[in-house]
């Protein structure tokens, strides 16, 4: 994707603002967005796949071990990028990946 699409593929969604005063939204402080996307990755890690944050805007990058990615602007672009790019359905609340999520993030805590 060139710099130019990258750059205005945008999508607001709740999980990247604080919340608002006064219509103003509020950004997620720098801690916060690197803690969502390692918890992103560890979520995708199972499925094959891999997110970075480039670090500007509301992007995140999602790819898999083949060398394809795409960028997504929000958790929902997030959720879709990763089905289209894992070999196997993404679901997010198998019980295996939410026992095996306990025991990553448990270890890391």
């Amino acid at each position: 994707m060139c710099v130019l699409c990258y750059e205005f593929a945008s999508e607001e969604h709740w999980t990247d603002a604080l919340g608002s005063d006064s219509g103003t939204t509020v950004a997620l402080p720098p801690g916060g967005r690197h803690r969502r996307t390692a918890l992103i990755a560890a979520v995708l890690r199972p499925y094959g796949l891999t997110v970075s944050d480039p670090g500007q805007g509301r992007h995140v990058v999602v790819g898999d071990l083949k060398g394809s990615s795409e960028v997504a602007a929000g958790l929902g672009e997030v959720w879709a990028a990763a089905q289209r790019l894992s070999s196997r359905p993404v679901d997010v609340l198998d019980d295996l990946l939410l026992d095996w999520l306990a025991k990553e993030i448990g270890q890391r805590a």
